[in-house]
């Protein structure tokens, strides 16, 4: 194994248990560090990125589906300097920036996480820590969501929470696919996304079909949730288009009886667009990669693509609580950050 001298123990914000944010974590001052296994790689972390799905883990709201060890730490998206990499890793090296969405492990609370190399990608050249930790999760989702919806040039496509995480990354990357792109945000963040090359932006709470034009879409992308894009959705798309999500009808605790709804929402919409001038039902579900990551990552390179980091917080326990306070009130353009 490759590494600097390694401490034993370290700093971590650790969360104890599930409940509220302000209850379950708390600072461990001599959190264990150990080596990493033999497809890992050690990286010091100098910044992360929060995404809903952190407050959402640590309340309990999804552990139907995932269930955590505690003490757990959490953040899953960070980015940072490879200290120690493992006998069989070969991608990287000591010393190399890296940055990644740490799937179910997390880690970002930490100073040292242990992460399976091949989730992994070098931070772009020009980027910093805190804009390399808001890359990971949000636009590795993005960019699924605009292959699942095949986009190409010449397509027409709209972008429903378009300055949110997600969205906003989508934007980018559907105009730099060659795209006309319509984004539906709140009025205050219009200037917003048409500066990440919206052609046109539609305010979301004035979202009637008579306002997107007569022109049919071919892709509507929604990053907001709820039953009324898929009804707004049906009345946009021409025949055969394709409605991608990343979110439910409902939002909260995933329970037996709200997983079944999922499970027949999906299925009877899949069987209404299996016709084939209907519209397609295409739920996303991110499967991080190095590999995906690595596409992000040229896109950031070559076409321009950025994280907008709407606010930075230390990467404390009282910076991790207050940023996903933050994050829960809404509101938020881009992306919220931590940073030592």
């Amino acid at each position: 194994m490759s590494s600097l001298s390694m401490a034993s123990t370290q700093r971590a914000v650790v969360q104890t248990r599930y409940g509220a944010v302000r209850d379950v974590l708390a600072l461990d001052e001599a959190f264990p560090v150990r080596p990493p296994g033999p497809h890992q790689v050690q990286v010091e972390v100098r910044a992360a990125a929060l995404n809903p799905i952190d407050r959402q883990m640590i309340e309990g709201d999804r552990r139907l589906l995932t269930r955590r060890r505690f003490p757990f730490v959490p953040l899953f998206d960070f980015a940072g300097v490879v200290t120690a990499v493992g006998e069989r890793a070969s991608a990287f090296r000591v010393g190399d920036r890296v940055h990644v969405d740490n799937e179910r492990e997390g880690g970002g609370a930490a100073e040292y996480v242990n992460v399976d190399e091949r989730l992994l990608a070098p931070v772009p050249a020009g980027l910093d820590f805190a804009a390399a930790a808001a890359i990971p999760l949000a636009a590795q989702t993005a960019l699924s969501c605009l292959d699942r919806g095949q986009v190409v040039r010449g397509s027409r496509v709209v972008v429903i929470g378009a300055s949110g995480g997600v969205g906003h990354f989508a934007v980018q990357m559907a105009r730099a696919a060659g795209a006309f792109v319509l984004g539906v945000a709140r009025a205050r963040d219009a200037g917003f996304v048409r500066s990440l090359g919206a052609d046109e932006v539609v305010d979301r709470n004035g979202a009637e079909p008579s306002r997107f034009g007569e022109d049919p879409f071919d892709v509507v992308i929604d990053c907001a949730g709820g039953r009324g894009q898929w009804l707004l959705a049906r009345r946009l798309l021409r025949p055969g288009g394709r409605f991608v999500t990343i979110a439910r009808d409902e939002d909260g605790v995933v329970t037996p009886a709200s997983a079944a709804r999922l499970l027949s929402t999906i299925t009877a919409r899949r069987l209404r667009g299996a016709h084939p001038r209907g519209t397609r039902y295409v739920p996303v579900f991110l499967r991080a990669s190095g590999e995906l990551l690595r596409r992000v990552d040229e896109l950031v390179t070559d076409a321009g693509v950025r994280p907008h980091v709407a606010r930075s917080f230390p990467l404390t326990l009282e910076g991790v609580r207050a940023a996903m306070e933050a994050g829960h009130a809404g509101g938020t353009t881009g992306k919220l950050v931590l940073q030592r």
